[in-house]
């Protein structure tokens, strides 16, 4: 009996199967660096983008705090981008040729000042007079609060907000504390705040409430 031979060792699918096994390497090795090439591109052209930004931030607080402390944008002298806070605002420092040190600080996108602070220092172009505020705030403090102004143990200017008012922090001897917000001049109060005195009554009735008129 004769039988016919169903397996023949030498297949030819073999050889063309380790060509196209190869082909599939060679193919995935191809699409991985271009995927890489693009990823480079990619992140130069962000951290280009990110570059122009802070240009543009330190440039417009140039312009602001030039504005804002009354002096050319000549008389700047320092400006740095310093990072990204946690809350995403943007902080550039800056310093001018009197000394005045300030900050801008820009909102996520860093398209515009949503704080700004600058330090101490008086100049002859207008600003506002720091040691004024701090007098006619002790006063009226002590006016407010019933005591002397010997009473006031401290004072403290903490600078110009984003709406131009500027804020005055202080405390009396007896533990109140107090604030006194300035207008964009700095020549009078159109805010004030101060804190609980220390001796007021845990429960004030209606009919005291004229005897302790600062514990309402």
């Amino acid at each position: 009996m004769i039988f016919e031979a169903s397996y023949w060792p030498d297949q030819p699918e073999q050889p063309e199967t380790s060509q196209l096994l190869f082909k599939r390497k060679v193919i995935m090795k191809q699409k991985t660096a271009r995927i890489l090439a693009y990823a480079v591109v990619a992140l130069g052209a962000g951290q280009a983008a990110t570059a122009a930004d802070q240009s543009q931030m330190m440039s417009n607080c140039n312009s602001y705090a030039a504005h804002h402390l009354h002096i050319s944008t000549s008389d700047i002298a320092s400006l740095s981008y310093q990072g990204q806070r946690v809350d995403g605002t943007h902080a550039v420092n800056g310093s001018t040729t009197s000394g005045q040190t300030f900050q801008c600080s820009f909102n996520r996108g860093g398209t515009h000042v949503v704080n700004w602070y600058h330090s101490g220092g008086i100049s002859s172009g207008g600003a506002v007079d720091e040691s004024q505020m701090l007098s006619s705030c002790n006063t009226y403090a002590a006016h407010h609060l019933h005591v002397s102004p010997s009473e006031i143990a401290s004072l403290s200017y903490e600078g110009q907000r984003v709406d131009g008012t500027h804020a005055v922090n202080g405390s009396a001897a007896s533990g109140q504390t107090f604030q006194c917000s300035f207008d964009r001049t700095g020549t009078r109060v159109v805010h004030w705040y101060h804190s609980a005195p220390t001796d007021c009554p845990a429960d004030v009735s209606e009919a005291d409430r004229y005897r302790y008129p600062d514990c309402n």
